[in-house]
């Protein structure tokens, strides 16, 4: 059971509660309950019936290594959150804030393949962490932009119906969408 260092039971001795998480693979998270309520998908959960924080909340579509990332980012996001509150009216405080929130997002994915940040954006789209989803697009559509059909084809794993006439037609009637693409 991974509790990242979050305590144990749903006390920590601290006062602060936690919930559990099992993710598909069958790790359980054990994360403060602020940090949890981030997903509205966990959050849903509560208004069950019988669903206590003793429940182990199952994540039926996210394993332990994307469920991992998300718990950073949304601790992360909760800290954030604190420390704007904290700033109250000074601006300079809340504009350091954001700097700071922006510098984390800007790291949070930098390290990231592909394979992952696609990965992410399944597990926020699943756990409905709309702020997280909307990053992660923009990150998408970053390492997309300015690429050729053939790496954004390859980035999304579709595949080309095209018969070669057939696109090469139409690269020429659309030549300009071609120009200034970056080599992949």
């Amino acid at each position: 059971m991974a509790d990242n260092g979050n305590g144990n039971g749903n006390g920590n001795g601290n006062g602060v509660t936690t919930v559990k998480l099992r993710a598909s693979d069958g790790e359980i998270f054990e994360v403060e309950e602020a940090v949890a309520m981030e997903l509205e998908t966990v959050k849903n959960f509560f208004g069950d019936d019988g669903v206590t924080h003793d429940t182990v909340i199952p994540l039926l579509n996210v394993t332990s290594l994307p469920l991992a990332k998300v718990i950073q980012y949304c601790r992360r996001a909760v800290e954030f959150r604190a420390k704007l509150a904290g700033a109250g009216d000074d601006e300079e405080a809340q504009k350091k804030a954001e700097k700071e929130w922006k510098e984390f997002e800007s790291e949070f994915v930098s390290e990231e393949s592909n394979e992952s940040v696609k990965e992410l954006i399944l597990a926020a789209n699943y756990l409905n962490i709309k702020n997280m989803l909307s990053f992660l697009n923009e990150e998408v559509a970053d390492r997309i932009k300015n690429k050729s059909v053939e790496y954004v084809r390859k980035f999304f794993g579709i595949r080309n119906d095209f018969p070669p006439e057939e696109e090469e037609r139409l690269r020429q009637e659309n030549a300009w969408a071609f120009m200034g693409v970056d080599a992949d």
